[in-house]
């Protein structure tokens, strides 16, 4: 969130709540809805109103709830809401397990880029980087708080370090946001009135903008090197930023190491908590970003030399293959459901589906896997006609 000095105390009551979808999306049997879900609550300002319908037109925050839900899994449902807050502010709510963005947040963060923009495509660019940024800031918090992760330091600054490491293992698009979120608090250092007290949780805005550049920084000092040269970052505090990156990210993965899917941790040495036999095939692509040395050379899951060479001629149905197929009956009720609808009720579902899916079939791989389902009930559910049929199978 903001420092201190900009946002008052929300009063949660006052938060609309979102309306409820017009068609739920059920669950799988004994597999409950759980990842991060989307809603944007219509607003009666007419600037928030053309935030909502930006953002939700280009679908913003489903494309990062889905690849929060094919990364992590949660035990249970994250709400990612944009509403009218009243205030200036993005949190988390631990009551709820709601991450609040508020429309409020992005007025502010258009009025301290917008002096400085040389363009309408830069300054928007700014805008969604450095909501981005907090955005991240609070699904650190939930992440914190749902998953029971320990927060040595100050839970802010570590929640800093996991948004930086986050947009960073997106590429050159990530790392722009990121950057957008330091110039941010660059900006607002500068600003009478907007001094972060001494006894604030958060750090001052000054310090938030080197710690973001040296993780930049220090993932890739030849690529990031203007840093030093343009004085962005001081060359005292840039030699240890390798080290520190290194460090820092090495942390994160080990905390996150339980709750990632198998095939986002496809370069994090670990035991998966579930066997590698069950698990997804590979993306290949690091989740958390490569190494300063650029090596991203998937690494071997621990425990994974002694898995026996799969056996061409096995018919053995997988974990994988039973979420797949309760993946398609779950979208296929829904659509059935969704004939009477007009066109933008079902563009509205099938982007939920896109989103929430991933979420309830990592659920079903694990449940499958850990309950390790027999094979005749692997089979019920592949020959399954509808989503009650395959409920049923004896699992």
């Amino acid at each position: 969130m903001p420092a201190s000095s900009l946002a008052a105390k929300v009063e949660l009551s006052s938060i609309a709540k979102p309306a409820e979808p017009k068609l739920a999306i059920r669950g799988f049997g004994s597999v409950a809805a759980s990842g991060f879900t989307v809603t944007y609550n219509p607003s009666s300002n007419a600037v928030h109103e053309q935030f909502r319908s930006a953002l939700q037109t280009d679908h913003v925050f489903e494309t990062v709830a889905e690849s929060l839900n094919k990364t992590v899994r949660m035990p249970s449902t994250v709400a990612i809401e944009l509403v009218d807050c009243n205030t200036i502010n993005a949190f988390y709510d631990p009551n709820t397990h709601r991450i609040i963005v508020c429309y409020e947040l992005l007025d502010y963060v258009l009025d301290v880029f917008k002096a400085g923009a040389k363009s309408q495509a830069e300054l928007g660019n700014s805008v969604i980087g450095a909501t981005m940024f907090s955005f991240y800031h609070e699904a650190g918090h939930g992440l914190i708080h749902m998953l029971d992760l320990p927060a040595v330091g100050r839970e802010e600054d570590s929640v800093d370090q996991l948004a930086t490491l986050t947009l960073i293992a997106m590429g050159d698009e990530g790392v722009g946001m990121a950057l957008s979120g330091a110039y941010w608090f660059q900006l607002q250092a500068t600003k009478a009135g907007h001094e972060t007290p001494f006894w604030d949780e958060h750090a001052f805005d000054g310090q938030r903008f080197y710690n973001i550049m040296c993780l930049i920084y220090g993932s890739n000092p030849e690529k990031y090197s203007k840093f030093v040269e343009n004085g962005n970052l001081p060359s005292d505090r840039a030699k240890r930023c390798p080290e520190e990156y290194t460090k820092i990210n090495k942390a994160w993965e080990k905390l996150l190491q339980p709750y990632l899917t198998n095939g986002a941790a496809v370069n994090v040495d670990y035991k998966p908590s579930v066997p590698i036999v069950e698990a997804p095939k590979t993306t290949g692509k690091d989740p958390w970003g490569e190494s300063p040395s650029g090596d991203s050379t998937p690494t071997v899951a621990a425990g994974s030399e002694e898995a026996a060479p799969e056996d061409p001629n096995s018919h053995t149905i997988t974990c994988e293959d039973v979420a797949t197929k309760a993946g398609e009956l779950v979208a296929l009720e829904a659509q059935s459901k969704a004939t009477s609808m007009g066109a933008a009720e079902v563009d509205e579902l099938k982007r939920r589906l896109e989103t929430q899916l991933p979420a309830m079939m990592q659920q079903i791989i694990s449940e499958c896997a850990k309950a390790e389902w027999s094979n005749s009930s692997r089979q019920c559910v592949i020959d399954a006609k509808t989503l009650d049929q395959a409920s049923k199978c004896g699992t």
